[in-house]
């Protein structure tokens, strides 16, 4: 298996990371991954002839080739078998909208849609398999973003949205439960309320409270993989701003079908699309 995953220089506003994924025939993919509910949009590249497939209980997003993967709400299951490939760019929440601002195709969908065309053709892709070398595919993908000018498309609803996620990640490292009141984050912002709110849906697809969730998920699982010793549930509960443990217990038994120890037991759930949380 080669994994590698890269910060695109210039463009940490736009997109949180680039990252390549190559299973041969001779690998075992042991575990089916499954993907905690994220506020971050995939665009993954492929080969025409290789299919993809993400269950959701009993819906199944399917298809063949590059798509692209929105923000989602909900735990997916990743149906992998090798071989295969894939060239991702993961946006930050704010980002996919730079790309397409008609709010088609921002939460819970899966497909290559008809406005990518004109950004990422077959030409481009076809130049991405060409590429010999990590560093001529960064140089390739940078290219092209750079060519897009997105910078162009910034508008007031996106800056909002910018600013209000800088202020929740910096809240992340100061406050003990992760999460401002929506009153303080427009505040924080500069604008009110209502105007927080509907930029924030227009821009990411996902309410404040919505994106707030999310993102406590993704610290929550992150911090139970990183465990190493027996936890304390009751300060883990508080840290994520739980009354007590039970509380906790029952929103990640809603949003991830399992309670905290079963997840220590099987380790399953990942944050990044193949799995590497380094």
């Amino acid at each position: 298996m080669i994994t590698w995953k890269h910060q695109l220089k210039g463009y940490e506003w736009l997109i949180h990371q680039i990252w390549y994924l190559e299973v041969e025939d001779k690998d075992t993919i042991e575990k089916l991954p499954q993907l905690i509910p994220n506020p971050r949009a995939h665009l993954l590249f492929t080969p025409p002839e290789q299919g993809y497939c993400y269950q959701s209980g009993d819906e199944h997003l399917s298809g063949k080739g590059s798509h692209l993967l929105t923000a989602s709400d909900r735990l997916l299951t990743l149906v992998d078998s090798a071989p295969l490939k894939r060239i991702g760019i993961t946006f930050r929440p704010e980002g996919l909208y730079l790309l397409n601002k008609s709010n088609e195709a921002l939460v819970n969908q899966c497909g290559w849609f008809d406005w990518l065309n004109s950004l990422f053709d077959n030409h481009f892709q076809q130049q991405l398999w060409q590429s010999d070398s990590k560093q001529s595919l960064v140089e390739r993908i940078q290219q092209q973003i750079e060519n897009l000018c997105l910078s162009s498309q910034i508008d007031k609803p996106f800056t909002i949205v910018q600013r209000a996620i800088a202020v929740m990640e910096e809240n992340q490292h100061e406050a003990t439960d992760h999460h401002l009141d929506i009153n303080q984050l427009a505040e924080l912002c500069a604008c009110s309320r209502r105007t927080l709110e509907r930029s924030f849906r227009q821009v990411t697809g996902l309410s404040v409270k919505k994106y707030q969730l999310l993102i406590k998920l993704e610290l929550m699982i992150l911090a139970l993989y990183q465990q190493d010793k027996e936890i304390d549930w009751t300060a883990f509960s508080q840290q994520f701003g739980f009354s007590d443990q039970s509380h906790l217990i029952r929103q990640l038994k809603q949003q991830l079908k399992r309670t905290p120890s079963s997840y220590l037991q099987n380790r399953d759930l990942t944050i990044d699309i193949y799995g590497d949380f380094e």
